[in-house]
């Protein structure tokens, strides 16, 4: 017998108009409660004279290198999503999901729009679940390689800055994390699918697992899935970067990305209200740990954020409907046969 995974997301897709307007109108006043309490803690003085020093030609570079990230991401959800023999989703129903995705706000915590959109392709409930969870799972991932290969590299020419306390950890612990996930996936995640409470939570949560170790064990196949994840985050940073060039501040690349790596505490998919207040609080005093002057990373990640959050939100908006629209659209019998389907293929993939 076929056992329904509980639905672990809360989609602010699927409320009323005022229930959007609620969670937007949360993320604006936690967004702006981080920013002024950091200054508060600042000084508004010293606030107040990194907005004299503006240039507003970097906001323009910012929001080009935003344009990148939302490409990478493309790349990197379509793979995960058509790993193992997951459901075609068309190309232009594809990119509405990733547009309303991108800004993480109206997705809702847990993917709850790719959840409909996948089972309306006719994934099973268990298959999108795991799919979705495998998203989150390579954006930290590949973030996390990213963060070690930089912390490396740091270390490797001496540098002190950022401090140990920030890139030892990066250096050491995602690559055996990694292989132990992988390792752990391989071996136990038959044992535990389809088993009642927290086994069966745990399997579903190696099966996304081990999704991403097939993408990393054929990168012929899927290369340019981890590559595009890789572009998100790389683009995404270089954002961070010319959000504090914009105020006078220049930072170097391999400070700013371990700094970056360490204060994103939350992607925007998957943190409460995309991150709006969380990140927006960690991520300057990171970087000011990792060599930015606390004035300029509280004003410049500041603007980051904002326009990381806010400026994709009128597409979102109106691709909304459509969005919903795809995860009505649904076969009556396909769940089963493509429950089916998709275990046959992850085994093929073994």
């Amino acid at each position: 017998m076929r056992m329904s995974l509980p639905r672990i997301s809360f989609d602010y897709s699927r409320g009323s108009k005022g229930v959007r307007v609620l969670v937007l109108g949360l993320a604006a006043l936690e967004s702006l409660a981080a920013g002024v309490g950091l200054a508060y803690v600042t000084g508004f003085d010293q606030v107040r004279e990194v907005l004299g020093d503006f240039h507003w030609v970097w906001l323009c570079v910012l929001v080009g290198a935003l344009g990148f990230s939302f490409a990478g991401y493309y790349y990197a959800h379509e793979g995960i999503l058509r790993v193992a023999g997951g459901p075609r989703i068309p190309a232009a129903h594809m990119r509405t999901l990733v547009a309303v995705d991108f800004g993480g706000l109206l997705a809702g915590a847990g993917g709850g729009l790719d959840l409909s959109a996948l089972e309306g392709a006719g994934a099973s409930q268990r298959d999108a679940r795991t799919r979705v969870t495998g998203l989150a799972g390579l954006e930290l991932g590949v973030l996390a390689l990213m963060g070690t290969a930089t912390a490396i590299a740091v270390l490797a020419a001496g540098s002190m800055v950022p401090p140990p306390d920030f890139t030892l950890p990066w250096a050491v612990i995602p690559v055996p994390g990694f292989l132990l996930a992988f390792w752990l996936a391989r071996r136990y995640r038959d044992r535990l699918r389809g088993r009642p409470g927290w086994r069966g939570l745990a399997g579903s949560f190696l099966e996304s697992v081990y999704l991403i170790r097939v993408m990393f064990a054929n990168p012929r196949r899927y290369g340019f899935a981890v590559a595009g994840m890789a572009l998100f985050w790389a683009a995404d940073a270089f954002a961070a970067w010319a959000g504090m060039a914009a105020f006078g501040f220049q930072m170097e690349g391999a400070a700013l990305f371990v700094g970056y790596a360490t204060g994103m505490v939350f992607t925007r998919r998957a943190g409460p209200l995309a991150g709006a207040g969380i990140v927006t609080l960690c991520l300057p005093l990171t970087l000011w740990a990792s060599g930015a002057p606390l004035a300029v990373a509280v004003v410049g990640i500041f603007a980051y954020r904002m326009l990381a959050l806010w400026l994709p939100m009128s597409a979102e908006l109106a691709l909304l409907p459509q969005v919903r629209q795809m995860g009505r659209q649904r076969a009556p019998d396909a769940e089963e046969a493509t429950e089916k389907a998709d275990e046959r293929s992850l085994h093929r993939n073994a």
